[in-house]
């Protein structure tokens, strides 16, 4: 893949920026067709953000919670 979209060194940032970026043209769309109106596409943008922030730290805390389980004296 292109470094543009997907970077080895930072691989979370460059997906969280990639599929937010995705999910603002979509909520666009949807807004110019008028499925949403502007005040409900504001609060799905926000909703969506921090669900992608978040999503990391799940991860890791999934990870954590692995490595306690599995790890031997």
């Amino acid at each position: 893949m292109t470094k543009a979209i997907y970077d080895k060194n930072v691989p979370t940032k460059n997906l969280v920026t990639t599929i937010s970026g995705i999910v603002t043209l979509l909520i666009t769309i949807l807004v110019s067709f008028g499925v949403f109106t502007p005040e409900q596409a504001a609060g799905v943008t926000e909703q969506t953000t921090t669900l992608l922030t978040l999503i990391p730290q799940i991860i890791s805390a999934v990870a954590a919670l692995i490595l306690i389980f599995k790890a031997k004296d």
